[in-house]
């Protein structure tokens, strides 16, 4: 019986060797798999702010696309206001009309008349510079655009990048984790196994034990059944002895030591 139990005990330390080992590598995935979501959610965090970047761009991309849009509407407004002449004409035809008003003798009807035609084409010579001004800012916004617009599209270019990234490493992760459950549940079935057959052990060592108190309960009860018997063996012996004693005094027959000393004992003599 205690080699049935020696047995299961084997037994349930390779089942427990086996678990353990399984726990270790069990671990070691878990671990990797953590590796794998630390990297997943920093490029997470990184797309997050890359998006935030953008949505700021975006933002001010239409905001620009909505100054463009008001001040291509100035320039149309003005250019269909304008006179048909250039800006070289109107300042050649301001200068003339300046230097007449310098140099000749004009009539002070004839020069206020003068003056205000200067006003006019100024007027007109301002037009044409708000036009080539608003045009100048329209391109410059343009331009703006433009760059913003490279670099949203960088933007998203590199959020796709990294989120497929970011995908991989949690497909990774998954995979990691799946395996750790695959080994958990068999490492839980080991460890039932470790248990039963521990159990087991335990049932025959428990059996071990009452089967040796038995055996000592019983060698108790020998031993004293044993004691009783030799006790009452000595005790017929000594009544023998005794007896024959008594019979070897009554005859007048001399005593041994152990003769005289049972009957002195028993105040016989």
């Amino acid at each position: 019986m205690r080699s049935e139990r020696d047995k299961y005990n084997e037994e349930a330390k390779m089942w427990a060797d086996k678990r353990d080992k399984l726990h270790e590598e069990i671990r070691r995935i878990r671990q990797e798999a953590n590796c794998f979501k630390v990297k997943r959610d920093s490029l997470h965090n990184e797309i997050k702010f890359l998006k935030t970047i953008k949505e700021g761009r975006l933002k001010k991309r239409s905001e620009i696309l909505e100054i463009l849009k008001s001040k291509r509407q100035k320039i149309k407004e003005m250019l269909s206001a304008k006179t048909g002449r250039s800006s070289k004409s109107l300042e050649e035809e301001i200068a003339r009309i300046d230097w007449k008003i310098q140099t000749e003798p004009n009539s002070l009807e004839e020069e206020k008349k003068l003056v205000e035609q200067v006003k006019t084409l100024e007027a007109q010579l301002q037009a044409h510079r708000q036009i080539e001004h608003t045009k100048i800012e329209v391109d410059k916004l343009k331009r703006e655009s433009q760059t913003l617009k490279d670099e949203i599209q960088a933007d998203s270019n590199k959020i796709h990048e990294l989120a497929e990234i970011s995908q991989k490493f949690h497909e990774r992760m998954l995979e990691e984790l799946e395996k750790a459950k695959a080994l958990q549940t068999e490492a839980d079935e080991i460890h039932r196994k470790y248990v039963e057959t521990r159990e087991k052990a335990n049932a025959v060592h428990l059996k071990c034990v009452e089967i040796s108190e038995q055996i000592k309960n019983l060698r108790a009860v020998i031993k004293q059944k044993e004691e009783e018997e030799t006790k009452k063996q000595q005790l017929d012996l000594k009544k023998k002895i005794e007896n024959y004693a008594l019979e070897k005094l009554k005859k007048g027959k001399k005593l041994s030591f152990d003769e005289f000393k049972i009957l002195a004992e028993q105040g016989k003599i």
